[in-house]
């Protein structure tokens, strides 16, 4: 039985984001709706901590200060 991809949800773009994969199975998210895709970012940074997964933030400035997540890049385990 083949094991259930994690990113499964997060694969299927949205309101909030859209999700592309790369041949080499890299997964970038980015916003549709910047400051509603840090929902979005949150969870696909907790899917990624608890699948031990490398993963790259962008964050760019956002209006009242602070970060806001702007890209979210998720690389495929080195058991793949």
């Amino acid at each position: 039985m083949a094991e259930e991809d994690p990113f499964a949800e997060l694969k299927n773009s949205s309101a909030l984001h859209a999700a592309i994969i790369n041949p080499d199975g890299v997964l970038i998210l980015t916003p549709l709706v910047r400051g509603d895709f840090q929902s979005v970012a949150l969870i696909a940074l907790e899917i990624a901590a608890k699948n031990s997964r490398h993963v790259a933030e962008h964050l760019v400035p956002g209006r009242r200060g602070g970060r806001l997540y702007d890209r979210i890049v998720i690389y495929p385990s080195s058991a793949s």
